[in-house]
């Protein structure tokens, strides 16, 4: 086993830019002495912006106070990141970007249903808070039996309308439905009004116009006051855009469900498939089985949509400006939301520069896994130095507060072990027990000087250890978004309680159930299973990113896309053990077909999953009977200082000291993020874990 002395000397000290980076909206008049706390305090540098007071980007007097800020932080020898935006969800610049351009808020269509029995007269006028009417069509309506109706989609009649109004007859030759379509501001009751900076309304992010405004006036001027601003930056911290389509509250009930809209999504749709949207049009909001290719395709095409517009346009000039597009987006953890906010978030996230989430559950018993795994993907796909995280304890308050320092550190284990490698920061420190509470800063804080100056260490050696370094993983579990894709439907409240959420249940069971019995695991696309039948029928070695694949584990689903199930059939029959949960998918997300499978397909249980791994996967340590362990083991590069070992890591979610023994057959070295010690491990002998932290073995 090799040990290089460069490697230890950071992991016992650190450097600022593996340290933790706080989020300041606002600095001290003397922001020299508010840095020097900073310094004092351990943290790396910060997230920073130009003032938000008296016009934010639009006043000369705020880009030099912001000048003299980066100014002063690289005088103080720490870094900083640039903020994108005044208040939150990022996109609004404060008002700027809107005003005067109502015509680039977030948009949403609905529909308008009325269905003719007998001859019907229909005069429709739009309501006063809508903007137009984008399309009308009827359709006769199939009885097969009396008791029900179904429209005949390939039977479409174009109505005649104006922005305001539909006037025709229905029903009078037949029974007819009629579909309305009209768009409206998506706003109210949305992630526009619920959130935690104001109640602004919010730009398309479908729209490249409303995010090129977004540019010009909330990054343009920093870029032509500041030259290198950008260029000396660790990159652009987005927050939280999307579609502003859904509800967030139960509680609200509105008239109007929305899909997302922009001007030009008819035609998009047609040049993205080579077919009209139009026919069935309804099916985003209403049908059955029957509508589930038509929704894959749409939110298929939002995704990419929003991906052109908003975050590979912002990425692109962050490039051209000599930095990366970071930050992180909205309900990361759950697959209905990535299409409830984006159409497909992994889509969206790949075109940043550099991916990254954002984690309000910061305590072990609530924290949830999906919160890097998912944009681990984007990870993996993109080769990126992992990702970014902002930590802000801001679920379950009261119960973090028992005991902070220990959960926030927990939290930070899973966080890296799952793809973090920059943190930034809402986790505020008690500013009050330096130098006589001279900046009267954050006396509520959560941690004192020394605790917060660990925590920073603590982090930095956890960035230190996992710097270049990715997950070297033989599991796989689909990412099933197609399936989540199928089953959206626009709702009129909020609609995390409304729908099938069936993928939802599975996914987050089966791989909490993997991943605390210590079986580390990748999330796995359409395009991931493809690369590695094709690594299969060239190279006889089935791989995903450069890992082997040995396990594929599929949650529950009804829809999958049928090249998805084919590439499971060609790894099964080579070996791949392939392991459906509950059932076989049926429906195939592009056309609708049946799908079919062959006997090298298994239907199985979550404790049969379990048992499969325990007996054939990554077996270096034992696992614990009575305590939680999470593990990864990290491939190393040639230039990694610990090229030709094996990285281990170990996090804890006990509140005691767990230990596990090393089955290695040579000793091994434990590398103690707590305190920057390095000591040896016999062959056979014992590791603990303390509780609530992780630690580092290689071999």
């Amino acid at each position: 086993m090799k040990t290089s002395k460069p490697l230890t000397d950071a992991f016992q000290n650190p450097p600022r830019g593996y340290r933790v980076f706080p989020m300041t909206h606002g600095w001290l008049a003397d922001h020299n002495t508010h840095m020097d706390a900073y310094r004092d305090y351990g943290y790396g540098g910060a997230v920073t912006n130009v003032p938000f007071e008296n016009g934010f980007t639009s006043n000369p007097d705020n880009l030099s106070r912001f000048g003299d800020i980066v100014d002063a932080m690289e005088a103080h020898d720490l870094s900083y990141w640039i903020y994108d935006e005044h208040g939150y969800p990022s996109g609004q610049g404060g008002g700027l970007v809107l005003d005067g351009h109502p015509e680039l808020a977030a948009k949403g269509f609905y529909m308008v249903r009325r269905i003719a029995y007998e001859p019907m007269h229909v005069n429709y006028h739009l309501d006063d808070i809508s903007d137009k009417i984008v399309w009308a069509a009827k359709y006769p309506l199939l009885i097969k039996r009396i008791d029900d109706s179904y429209p005949e989609f390939d039977k479409m009649e174009p109505v005649p309308f104006t922005d305001t109004e539909v006037v025709c007859d229905i029903g009078r030759e037949r029974h007819e439905v009629l579909y309305i379509f009209c768009v409206k501001n998506a706003h109210e009751g949305s992630h526009s009004t619920h959130n935690v900076s104001s109640f602004k309304q919010n730009i398309n992010v479908m729209d490249k116009r409303a995010v090129r405004r977004f540019l010009d006036l909330c990054f343009e001027p920093i870029a032509d006051a500041l030259p290198d601003a950008y260029r000396k930056s660790g990159g652009v911290f987005t927050d939280e855009p999307s579609l502003h389509t859904s509800y967030a509250r139960a509680y609200e009930v509105w008239p109007y469900a929305l899909a997302p809209w922009v001007d030009g999504l008819f035609e998009a749709y047609e040049a993205e498939y080579g077919t009209s949207m139009l026919p069935t049009l309804p099916l985003i909001f209403e049908g059955g089985e029957n509508a589930y290719p038509v929704r894959v395709k749409f939110y298929e095409l939002v995704g990419k949509l929003i991906a052109d517009a908003y975050s590979g346009q912002i990425e692109d000039w962050c490039r051209e400006h000599g930095c990366h597009f970071s930050g992180h987006y909205l309900c990361e953890e759950a697959l209905h939301q990535h299409v409830m906010q984006y159409g497909n978030y992994l889509t969206v996230l790949r075109r940043a520069g550099y991916p990254g989430v954002d984690v309000l559950a910061c305590y072990p018993e609530i924290y949830d896994y999906n919160t890097t795994k998912y944009a681990q993907m984007a990870v993996r796909k993109n080769n990126t130095n992992g990702m970014m995280v902002e930590i802000c304890p801001f679920a379950d308050v009261e119960n973090f507060k028992k005991a902070p320092l220990d959960n926030m550190t927990a939290v930070m284990g899973y966080l890296y072990l799952g793809g973090v490698r920059h943190t930034n920061s809402y986790f505020s420190a008690d500013f009050s027990d330096w130098k006589n509470n001279v900046l009267k800063l954050n006396k509520t804080g959560y941690t004192g000087q020394a605790d917060t100056v660990w925590f920073n260490e603590y982090v930095g050696r956890l960035g230190v250890m996992l710097d270049g370094l990715h997950n070297d993983c033989t599991t796989f579990v689909y990412y099933g978004i197609e399936e989540a894709q199928a089953k959206q439907q626009p709702a009129y409240s909020g609609s995390w309680q409304t729908g099938d959420r069936t993928v939802d249940n599975s996914t987050n069971a089966l791989t909490r159930a993997i991943y605390e019995r210590g079986h580390d695991f990748y999330y796995a696309d359409k395009e991931d299973l493809l690369a590695a039948a094709d690594s299969l029928a060239k190279n006889g070695i089935p791989e995903i990113s450069g890992c082997t694949v040995k396990t594929v584990l599929v949650p529950t689903m009804d829809v999958m896309y049928g090249e998805s199930m084919a590439a499971l059939e060609a790894l099964a029959e080579s070996g791949v053990r392939v392991l459906f949960l509950g059932r076989f998918p049926r429906i195939s997300a592009t056309d609708g077909a049946p799908l079919s499978h062959t006997d090298a397909l298994t239907v199985t249980d979550i404790p049969t999953v379990v048992a499969y791994l325990d007996a054939h996967d990554d077996n270096t340590f034992s696992r614990s009977e009575t305590d939680t362990v999470l593990r990864g083991k990290f491939c190393t590069k040639e230039d990694s200082p610990l090229r030709g070992n094996t990285l281990h890591m170990l996090c804890s979610k006990s509140r005691t000291d767990t230990a596990v023994t090393y089955n290695g057959t040579a000793p091994a070295r434990l590398w103690n993020p707590a305190d920057g010690s390095v000591t040896e491990i016999p062959a056979g002998g014992n590791v603990t874990v303390p509780a609530m932290r992780a630690v580092f073995v290689v071999e």
